[in-house]
């Protein structure tokens, strides 16, 4: 088994006025995405946005975007459908952007209210080119209250990727909660707030472990935490 840590002072960090991204890959910049990806993920980051702030419409395609929000109230708008979506913590969204997307994603709070919204959003690399976009969302907050880890998105999960052999996995365990991982060849564990012990690693807010060819390994909570994990089974470059 491979095991790289990233800690969260070793991130990719971009910042202005309205945004910090803290990035497991540089991606702000960056036009060649698959060179740096792990597995299949391409891009992964940790964005707070201030209040009223965001991004405004612009376009995607030939992409698949999940989107996880943290804490806050996010708005979606995108030019195939005539209303928004607001999403608040345990929300998952996924886009498929195919033949191509124009959307927004704003924090829904205004200007005076102090109140940030952070999601952590990543990319993957669509299977079959130019389909049509859709997008779609899903509240996972009951579901986090049943199991130590719940399917977000892939396979057998509400939120079906058009990219095969990935899926994302979402927990909230308790401290002291035992939670076995999803076997994969590349595995990415992120922990959101709070502390893990894994393959006898301690991971704090922002660390990142990656694992390649790994047997059964769990995960054991230090603090209440929260945890988004990536499964995939191939890489862009296999």
């Amino acid at each position: 088994m491979a095991l790289t840590v990233i800690r969260s002072a070793e991130r990719d960090l971009w910042r202005d006025a309205a945004l910090t991204s803290r990035q497991s890959f540089p991606a702000t910049g960056n036009f060649d995405l698959a060179a740096g990806a792990f597995g299949l993920l391409m891009v992964h980051n940790d964005d707070t946005v201030a209040p009223g702030e965001g991004f405004d419409m612009h376009s995607h395609d030939n992409v698949e975007i999940i989107t996880w929000v943290v804490e806050g109230r996010l708005r979606h708008r995108d030019n195939g459908s005539p209303t928004a979506t607001e999403l608040g913590p345990g929300c998952a969204q996924h886009i498929s952007a195919g033949s191509g997307v124009r959307h927004s994603e704003v924090n829904a709070a205004g200007y005076t209210s102090r109140e940030t919204v952070r999601v952590v959003q990543s990319w993957l690399p669509t299977d079959q080119r130019d389909t049509p976009p859709f997008h779609a969302s899903h509240d996972f907050t009951p579901a986090l209250l049943d199991a130590p880890l719940v399917p977000v998105a892939g396979p057998s999960s509400p939120l079906p990727l058009g990219t095969a052999g990935a899926a994302l996995w979402a927990g909230r365990p308790g401290a002291d909660v035992e939670v076995p991982l999803p076997p994969a060849r590349y595995l990415h564990v992120y922990v959101i707030r709070g502390r893990v012990s894994l393959a006898g690693v301690d991971l704090d807010e922002g660390d990142v472990a990656r694992l390649v060819d790994h047997g059964p390994v769990t995960a054991r909570a230090l603090a209440d935490t929260e945890l988004l994990v990536w499964a995939m089974d191939r890489a862009l470059r296999d």
